[in-house]
């Protein structure tokens, strides 16, 4: 029976580390898409551009961002698997939550990657997220 068990956390742990390299490098292989440069649809630059814009607070959460968030949302933070986190209405407390607990099904919880200073600068760089 352990042998079992530990045969199935390898394989589990195994698939974890697989679903991330690939996502992880899904993005780096990408070819800049036709249209991408002349984009006039969008208001503002996107994030990664804006970065050097942002205060030192904001600078730290897109560097968070950037290494664990943007795999789902995108590296605009406009949506891909997750939503886009562009104009939020929820409340800091409500983002903190969903952060820490995660949204079962959808997303991880980060309460063990993350402590309440990650929280608030990841916040403050979601705030700064405007159309």
């Amino acid at each position: 029976m352990r042998i079992e068990i530990k045969g199935a956390f390898i394989g589990i742990t195994a698939a974890a580390c697989l679903l991330a390299s690939t996502f992880g490098l899904a993005q780096v292989l990408q070819y800049p898409r036709a249209g991408d440069s002349n984009d006039t649809s969008r208001a503002q630059a996107s994030p990664p551009q804006a970065a050097a814009a942002l205060s030192e607070e904001g600078q730290k959460g897109h560097n968070l961002f950037d290494h664990n968030c943007a795999h789902c949302h995108g590296d605009d933070a406009r949506g891909d698997e997750g939503p886009n986190l562009y104009n939020l209405r929820k409340s800091d407390a409500r983002i903190t939550a969903i952060v820490k607990g995660g949204i079962k099904g959808e997303m991880p919880s980060f309460t063990k990657k993350f402590n309440d200073a990650d929280i608030h600068v990841l916040i403050a760089y979601l705030r700064t997220l405007k159309e």
